[in-house]
């Protein structure tokens, strides 16, 4: 196992930069800063705007959960070329 580890670690530390880059891009394109909350009866809506350290955890918080699920896919990938390898 740890020669699996050994020898696939550009590999899987080129995951995870790349993957926290992606999740950043992503974050930033996709994520909103405000948000529409339904008060009340009826059609009554208020918008809510986060603060810049609220967005920027949230940002920073997705960016790395999509890293972490590009670790794991990569992980999985390359486990499974290695067994077919064997």
């Amino acid at each position: 196992m740890l020669h699996f580890f050994r020898k696939n670690e550009k590999s899987l530390v080129k995951a995870l930069f790349y993957g926290l880059i992606v999740g950043f891009y992503f974050s930033f394109l996709f994520i909103k800063r405000d948000k529409l909350v339904p008060r009340g009866e009826g059609n009554t809506r208020i918008y809510i705007e986060s603060t810049l350290f609220e967005y920027i955890l949230e940002v920073v918080r997705t960016s790395i959960v999509i890293s972490i699920g590009v670790f794991v896919i990569t992980l999985i990938g390359l486990g499974w070329m290695y067994r077919k390898q064997k």
